[in-house]
């Protein structure tokens, strides 16, 4: 684990909690929020924006004010950290109740989204110190933000070029594309020789950057599930009459079919490293306090456990109220999902995976079996999410704060003005998604929202065996497991066999770029040029959010 370092010693560097570091916080948090929105609607895949918070900051913050320090930089990336998952999981969990009918309320709806991240805080904040003084928890993100830091007075200019120009030349290709004056999709499908094949490529800048980020290994396992849906499944399963021919209709035929296979793969696939670790996980239910000599914490636990109360009884007295959903069904579920924020904050912690996707559908699961309500269900899922999101966010941030001698207590008030801030554009960008792009578009696919519609109508119609084929997801979920247990990106893997080709063929393209500079020009500047493909990213998701004023003002 990285070990702590001494600040740099720079003009101005008493200063922590600063206008500009919460300003700048909010700022780069709404790009990221567009850009993980972006990333989950159009993909169903997300990226580690805590590291780009940070050099980001790095780069920005002393360009308004003179030099800046580790703690300022820290303060910012957990505003902008806290702002960029705010609203996260809008694109999947209401995504179900919009396709089941049910009406955006923005109000009721940024509520929900603001008592739900707040609970997440506070509840990790009584925990901080049994988790971040864990010698058996590396917590690996956290020590890529603070290296990233450590850069303040070292950094390379020339990143700072290499960004920035990126980031216009993602714009610009990417407006080009919108507007239909440059094509974002090669496709070989016409060439192939038999009936139900299909190639095609998307080369959109979001999905070249995604590719080089996540490299070739990665790139190449999911590109080498997608050619056997598309070359191998596709022509046996339309031949056999599985599923109409994906050439014709993907997302009805073989995309509905595969969906048992990708759930068991990614559920089990998640529930490999939580079985791994059940001492560590055990541990998370131990309330024992870091020792005096060792703790720094600078708030008070009776505070935040008060104002935990507060926040659960104004959740669930407001969903009694506005939606009726029973008091005793939400108790339990708000106890659960508090369970679940244990869970994930101490998976993330140890492994640096995430196990958001298994409890959120064991959630989804949970609720319809007290409330017989799917609405109720993706409500109470929706909620819950953000909680145990949050909870996982903030600890990440709070052992951050641990490792460059931040005070938490101005952490915990970055992280509570980030959620404000990110909760109503949240929910105000993904009502713009919605009317500019509707659900079911070619580009805006939302495969996670589309999955969870699929779990949900099969547990309240009866439908589940049809759903989910018994043989299918067992073959999944043995697949899933040996794929974790072996160290491939299961995940990865499982999305590949239920997202269109044409979006793995464009990421497995960015892979292949950074496997060649890697091989010719080194790994030095194959890491250099990560600023490359985040900024085609960034500029890509400032022309979706461009699109969307631009659909909304019109």
């Amino acid at each position: 684990m990285k070990k702590e370092t001494k600040a740099p010693t720079l003009p101005g560097s008493g200063q922590e909690f600063s206008f500009r570091a919460i300003f700048f916080g909010i700022l780069i948090g709404l790009l990221l929020m567009a850009l993980m929105m972006y990333l989950d609607a159009v993909l169903g895949l997300d990226t580690d924006v805590a590291p780009i918070a940070s050099m980001i900051g790095v780069i920005l913050i002393p360009l308004f004010g003179g030099p800046t320090n580790r703690k300022e930089v820290n303060i910012m990336q957990t505003c902008a950290t806290a702002t960029t998952f705010a609203a996260y999981s809008l694109t999947g969990n209401v995504v179900p109740m919009l396709m089941m009918g049910e009406e955006l309320r923005l109000l009721p709806t940024f509520v929900v989204l603001l008592l739900a991240d707040a609970m997440g805080i506070c509840f990790v904040s009584i925990l901080r110190d049994q988790f971040v003084y864990d010698p058996n928890l590396p917590f690996p993100g956290a020590v890529m933000c603070t290296t990233a830091m450590d850069q303040i007075d070292t950094k390379d200019k020339s990143s700072t070029k290499i960004l920035a120009g990126a980031v216009v030349v993602g714009l610009v290709v990417s407006f080009l594309q919108n507007m239909d004056y440059m094509p974002w999709m090669v496709s070989f499908t016409s060439l192939l020789p038999i009936e139900g094949m299909s190639l095609d490529i998307l080369v959109m800048p979001l999905m070249l950057g995604m590719g080089y980020v996540l490299g070739a290994r990665n790139a190449l396992c999911m590109m080498a599930a997608s050619l056997i849906v598309c070359l191998v499944e596709g022509p046996v399963g339309t031949g056999k009459g599985w599923f109409a021919n994906p050439t014709e209709d993907y997302f009805a035929g073989i995309q509905d079919f595969n969906l048992p296979v990708a759930v068991g793969a990614a559920l089990f696939a998640a529930l490999v490293p939580i079985a791994r670790q059940w001492r560590s996980i055990a541990a998370a239910f131990s309330f024992k306090k870091g020792t005096a000599e060792e703790s720094d914490r600078d708030y008070s636990m009776r505070s935040v456990l008060i104002l935990l109360l507060v926040l659960t009884a104004g959740l669930m007295g407001f969903c009694n109220l506005y939606y009726g959903i029973s008091v005793v069904h939400l108790l339990i579920c708000i106890v659960i999902s508090l369970l679940f924020a244990m869970i994930a904050v101490r998976v993330s912690a140890e492994s640096g995976l995430s196990a958001g996707l298994a409890l959120n559908i064991f959630m989804i699961v949970i609720a319809y079996g007290l409330t017989k309500n799917p609405v109720f269900s993706m409500l109470i899922a929706f909620m819950n999410f953000n909680t145990f999101i949050l909870a996982q966010d903030t600890m990440y941030d709070l052992k951050i704060g641990q490792m460059v001698k931040a005070s938490p207590k101005k952490q915990i008030k970055a992280q509570l003005i980030g959620i404000f801030f990110g909760c109503i554009a949240g929910v105000f960008l993904f009502a713009g998604i919605i009317k500019a792009f509707g659900l079911d578009g070619e580009l805006f696919t939302f495969p996670f929202g589309n999955m969870y519609y699929s779990i949900i109508s099969g547990v309240s119609e009866g439908g589940a065996a049809t759903l989910f084929n018994p043989m299918r997801f067992a073959m999944g979920a043995g697949l899933g497991t040996i794929l974790s247990v072996v160290g491939l990106p299961a995940g990865g893997i499982a999305l590949a066999l239920y997202l269109a080709p044409k979006t793995i063929m464009g990421i497995t393209l960015g892979g292949m770029v950074r496997f060649a500079i890697e091989k010719i020009k080194g790994e030095v500047l194959a890491e250099k040029l990560d600023n490359a493909a985040t900024g085609l990213v960034i500029g890509d998701a400032i022309v979706c959010v461009i699109m969307v004023i631009m659909t909304m003002v019109m």
